[in-house]
């Protein structure tokens, strides 16, 4: 009999990050216009046209109605028309009740003050806040919409949605008998939801820390024999001229010199094969200055901005190393320094290859979420690729030196459209980067290590090209959604099918944890924003590996990558407390706590409801955001002792500051340091407990310490360009 009930084991959960959208006018209605609403007196409509990068033909690439209760803002420089809305000068800001797959519009409250039927300047611009905000798909239509959720969660023990739980309101009306005579239906809480899993990765971490910088070994160029490049032909920056390159081999000394290049043709690469890094070639330097040899920096690089940016060589042995510049002038390259150690000596040498990264052609502001590089860089750049931002400004991270401790802002998206000079990101960038302190390369996954793709090896389990991510405590949470659906049969979409989205969904607590029963488990408690519902059965969902990771490439976007899905395991642990090895040690936990509200304002909702709606009264009936408050760390760890050590720490107080962090180092099996790792690190820390107590079994004494500490960081070497 052909089964008619929603089955657990049908069930499918995926999560993607939220971003925000940005829009410019154009002075016509390709760009966007705004207009009264038809009905509503305080309800605008806002249309996209064609040119956007969020529609494709008729449609708008988002689901209808994924943006009710997202936030909308306006900015610009007109007189006139939009200025009496803009952000900046006025603080209006808008909330969505409701959007429009195939009219493509928005609808915002409260109504525009410039609200005549009129088409937005060049000079304007509308900006959707991430915070509920799905990232959109290119690939979704009308017919078949969807979000891009396509990030596999993880090897999950046990997971619970953030079901909602209405507040309904009884009342007692006086001389109306005692039984309740009036309920009325008011917020939706959307709290509850976590998840238990065996970390194959510390990528939750990200969501309960805050604080993320990543950082690749970048691209590079991938020589066949002969004269010929393969995959992508020349680097991102790289010119197609008669000029003289040079290209040095990853990994080794090996160099060619090159007279020119023509799409896949590099003239003059005959001595090398593999991966190799291809720019300039250099003459003698001085000082600061890196000399190129008879072609200047320009003719040989698309975009390099003149007046400050990033370079990367590879040194003696072919490891990638980055520096900045601070002015471009014919053959020489002033103002160096290094990013990483070595770049100047290398780059102050004779016949090395000096690649100058890509222009980012303006300032970026904290929660971007697109990058203008100009008409001819953004040709180069597909959807699913990823751009990486170099940068040679650091930011402070929380820590207990007596100097705090500071971390470059590099960071890595994944692209998610590309439109006339910009290319569009997934996920608003965490810190601001300035024009001439920064650069961008062009980085993406293959089958194997072509190009600077990370790749395991099946046999040795080495990885070639991870990626360096560094997490930590910072002032904001990023948000994620969850797509989740059941269905009652194999096939996909399914006649019967149930979909939810639960967007705005931030981590209240997390906890790392391992003992000596095998796997480090990651436990996290989050809640949602809001809850949307497939009620037209148009979606279609994401079936992990159906749909989603169903190629090798597909499966490393995921956070599948092959070989390394599996988790790290407490035989590959150790653990340094007070300076010193815990070598008995027989668990230890970490906490991370940040005290997250969610909250409710007065907002009414101008417009009907139906039962069909995706989300209900215009999404006033959720918390409008949740707000984190102060962060607590907590860190525990079992042993069996051998000294009175733990107790002598207890009992004199010792305080930890600046000195002996608490140390836990991760690895998987593999070949040297080139496997997979991570480093969880513990500072500014003071035992709270710590119980000698007489074991009832005659055995080993086992000591329970709790310790309160004011700083986490960890870093992991991985195969994933995003967390």
């Amino acid at each position: 009999m052909v089964n008619t009930v929603l089955k657990g084991d049908l069930a499918e959960i995926s999560w993607g990050m939220e971003t925000g959208i940005s829009v410019d006018g154009d002075g016509s209605a390709t760009g966007f216009g705004y207009a009264p609403h038809a009905s509503l007196p305080n309800t605008s409509v806002i249309t996209l046209g064609a040119t956007s990068p969020y529609v494709t033909g008729t449609d708008l690439e988002l689901p209808d109605n994924s943006l009710v209760g997202c936030i909308l803002r306006f900015s610009g420089t007109t007189t006139g028309g939009l200025s009496v809305d803009y952000y900046a000068t006025t603080r209006r800001t808008y909330y969505i009740t409701a959007n429009d797959t195939t009219n493509r519009t928005i609808n915002i409250q409260p109504a525009l003050i410039a609200d005549a039927l009129a088409n937005a300047p060049a000079t304007d611009t509308f900006t959707i806040d991430s915070i509920k905000c799905p990232t959109f798909d290119v690939d979704m239509t009308d017919a078949a919409q969807k979000v891009k959720s396509d990030q596999f969660f993880g090897l999950l023990n046990s997971f619970s949605l953030p079901e909602p739980v209405v507040d309904v309101r009884k009342q007692h009306i006086v001389g109306m008998g005692r039984d309740v005579n009036v309920l009325t239906s008011g917020k939706e809480t959307l709290s509850g939801g976590s998840m238990a899993l065996n970390a194959h990765t510390l990528r939750w971490m990200k969501y309960a820390l805050g604080g993320h910088t990543a950082k690749s070994q970048g691209e590079f160029v991938n020589v066949a024999s002969g004269n010929t490049l393969t995959a992508y032909g020349s680097m991102l920056n790289n010119k197609d001229a008669s000029a003289v390159y040079a290209v040095q081999k990853y990994g080794a000394s090996t160099t060619d010199t090159l007279s020119a290049l023509s799409g896949t043709t590099a003239t003059g690469a005959t001595g090398l094969t593999g991966n190799a890094l291809l720019g300039a070639k250099t003459a003698s330097g001085s000082s600061t200055t890196i000399v190129a040899l008879t072609t200047n920096w320009i003719l040989s690089h698309e975009n390099a901005y003149v007046s400050g940016g990033i370079f990367k060589l590879l040194n003696a042995a072919g490891s990638p190393l980055y520096g900045s510049y601070g002015a471009l002038s014919s053959l020489n390259m002033t103002g160096c320094a290094e990013i990483d150690s070595g770049v100047l000596v290398r780059g102050l040498a004779a016949g090395v290859a000096v690649y100058l990264l890509a222009d980012i052609g303006e300032d970026l502001a904290v929660g971007a979420t697109r990058i203008k590089v100009g008409a001819t860089i953004r040709a180069k750049f597909t959807v699913g690729e990823y751009v990486q931002i170099i940068d040679k400004d650091k930011i402070t991270i929380p820590g207990a030196d007596a100097t705090l401790p500071e971390i470059n802002k590099h960071e890595i998206r994944r692209i998610i459209a590309v439109a006339g000079s910009y290319i569009y990101i997934e996920q608003p960038l965490f810190f601001a980067h300035l024009r001439a302190s920064c650069g961008i390369e062009r980085i993406a996954y293959a089958t194997d290590d072509k190009n600077g793709s990370p790749h395991i090896d099946a046999t040795t389990k080495a990885l070639s090209f991870g990626i360096e991510h560094t997490l930590f405590g910072h002032t904001t949470l990023p948000t994620f959604m969850i797509e989740q659906s059941f269905r009652q049969s194999d096939a996909t979409p399914g006649s019967e099918q149930m979909l939810r989205l639960y967007n705005g969904c931030k981590v209240a607590s997390g906890s790392l944890e391992a003992d000596t029963e095998g796997e480090l488990k990651l436990s996290l408690d989050f809640e949602a924003g809001r809850h949307y519902t497939d009620t037209d059965g148009v979606f279609t969902p994401h079936r992990m590996f159906e749909n989603t990771a169903n190629s090798i490439v597909n499966r490393k976007a995921s956070g599948i990558c092959i070989d390394g899905e599996k988790p790290y395991l407490f035989q590959n642990m150790s653990i340094e407390v007070f300076g010193v090895p815990v070598l008995r040690g027989t668990s230890f936990n970490i906490g991370v706590n940040n005290t997250n509200t969610a909250r409710w304002y007065i907002r009414g909702y101008e417009g009907g409801s139906a039962d069909g709606d995706q989300v209900q009264n215009g999404g006033t009936q959720f918390a409008m955001d949740i707000t984190e408050a102060q962060r607590e760390y907590t860190f525990n760890f079992s042993a069996i002792i051998e000294d009175d050590r733990l107790w002598e720490e207890l009992r004199t107080r010792r305080h930890h500051n600046n000195t002996n962090d608490i140390v836990i180092r991760l690895n998987k099996p593999g070949s040297g340091a080139t496997r997979q790792s991570a480093v969880i690190t513990v500072e500014d820390y003071t035992i709270t407990k710590a119980d000698h107590q007489i074991p009832d079994d005659k055995g080993a004494v086992q000591v329970e310490v709790e310790l309160m500490v004011r700083h986490l960081k960890i870093t992991e070497t991985s195969p994933y360009f995003i967390l």
